[in-house]
């Protein structure tokens, strides 16, 4: 098998791209015909429980659960699957807890479902939030998007960045949630199908498992590895808090038709999650062995260069896939959020345009991350500060579903924004004392929302006291 490609090889790999991008895209603007309006295009209107469940767990198998894994197995071991394996728990204990009472809320935004306990100021404050989480998401997803591009097509990782962003502007601006749920199930049948064809060839060029096991140190195949146990608490709780307050995973539960739906949309979200974390980690240490002395970035597209034009393809299509399903949920979610908790209140546009306005403000969303992917330190590190970042969400949701006394806005809102720049200055000086920014979203809006508890009570004691 070549270690490059020339021009025919490239064509050939390039046709297929091409014809995946456009039937998905022609798939996807056919299924607009059940778009009529911009509730629809938002919510996707009922749909089959399975469907939900993919759609549910698509936005967190993108380039962080291949190119992000593989990468951090390059050099930590196959305890990098952590990072995905644990949004299994995530998804039990939302399915269990929490999908009933979003389901019951019937919004299908985050910052809706929070302003029912708090008010419209933290509503505000808590879709700034998650936009600014979801666009960092966006950031990381073009810059693992565009190392496999950059690896097949030979240009460089920013051409192949702008490449990205504008085929998958394009597909995700021409049609709404259904669209994206059941083009999401040709993406999620390509994803694992592209994973497998690359641990085949891995196994081939390392001669089979045993050279494998018996050429790399041992911690790259125990559960810790050197990801370390604190990296992979950070991990499982960045991600059952991710889970918890994801914009996506509200607007699918929309589309049940009930409670238990909810549920079973759920736990089949947390079986699919699993697999190609497991899949993905191993062709990271694949790669150690194979090709060690490469960029770990480098970890899983380097494969492609070593495959048959044909085979190249078809895991190209793969990591396109991951893209594309990733990325229209997060700029759908992001969509949604700006249209409900700004634009349509504050201008108070037609209800005809409403479609219209959504579809332009997806493409801007999905061209906004451009500039800022050379800045990006590391794909999974930044998908988990943006994890963090929704965490500090979920602890406001939680609370206000489960801790009745922790019912101030103004509490809940000061603790989201301390979270949101403690957690970003945190994340940017490096994770100082090696404490991950996890933590830091965690416990400072429980911080905050304690003392706004304390402080509020004990003026309502000393007016009560007073008045006595």
């Amino acid at each position: 098998m070549p270690n490059t490609f020339g021009a025919k090889q490239i064509t050939i790999i390039v046709s297929i791209v091409v014809l995946y991008i456009l039937a998905t895209t022609l798939y996807g603007v056919w299924m607009r015909r059940y778009t009529k309006n911009n509730e629809q295009f938002m919510t996707g209107g009922k749909m089959p429980t399975l469907l939900i469940g993919v759609l549910m767990v698509s936005e967190f198998i993108g380039t962080s659960a291949t190119v992000g894994t593989a990468q951090t197995a390059f050099s930590a071991g196959m305890a990098a699957a952590w990072n995905m394996a644990t949004l299994a728990i995530g998804f039990l204990l939302f399915g269990r807890f929490l999908a009933p009472k979003f389901r019951e809320i019937g919004d299908y935004t985050i910052s809706g479902a929070v302003a029912r306990k708090y008010g419209q100021g933290t509503r505000l404050v808590t879709s700034i939030i998650m936009i600014y989480a979801l666009l960092t998401v966006n950031v990381a997803l073009y810059v693992g998007g565009a190392a496999a591009v950059s690896s097949v097509l030979n240009i460089s990782i920013t051409a192949a960045a702008v490449i990205t962003a504008i085929v998958t502007t394009v597909y995700v601006s021409a049609g709404g949630l259904r669209s994206v749920a059941y083009v999401n199930l040709i993406h999620f049948f390509f994803k694992y199908v592209g994973v497998a064809i690359v641990i085949v060839v891995g196994l081939q060029l390392a001669g089979g498992y045993n050279n494998i096991s018996n050429g790399l140190q041992p911690y790259y195949f125990t559960p810790v590895g050197k990801v370390g146990i604190s990296t992979i608490v950070a991990w499982t709780v960045a991600n059952i808090g991710a889970v918890f307050s994801t914009q996506m995973i509200i607007q699918a539960l929309a589309g049940t038709k009930q409670v238990k739906d909810a549920r079973k949309a759920s736990y089949i979200a947390a079986i699919l999650i699993i697999p190609i974390s497991v899949m993905a980690s191993f062709v990271g240490i694949e790669a150690r062995y194979v090709f060690p002395n490469i960029k770990d970035v480098m970890a899983f597209p380097i494969f492609l260069q070593h495959m048959s034009p044909w085979l190249a393809g078809i895991v190209t299509i793969g990591i396109v896939a991951t893209v594309f399903a990733n990325v229209s949920a997060t700029t759908l979610g992001v969509t949604a959020l700006v249209m409900k908790d700004f634009y349509v209140p504050y201008l108070k546009p037609n209800e005809d345009k409403h479609l219209i306005i959504s579809r332009v403000i997806s493409i801007i969303v999905g061209l906004l991350p451009i500039p800022f992917v050379l800045f990006v330190p590391g794909i999974l590190k930044t998908m988990f500060f943006a994890r963090a970042l929704r965490a500090s969400i979920s602890v406001i949701a939680v609370c206000g579903f489960f801790l009745p006394f922790f019912s101030s806005g103004i509490g809940a809102s000061l603790g989201l924004i301390i979270a949101a720049l403690g957690a970003s200055a945190w994340f940017f000086m490096g994770n100082p004392l090696g404490i991950d920014s996890t933590y830091v979203a965690i416990l400072l809006p429980l911080i905050v929302m304690l003392i706004d508890h304390i402080v509020h009570k004990k003026n309502k004691e000393a007016v009560d006291t007073y008045q006595a």
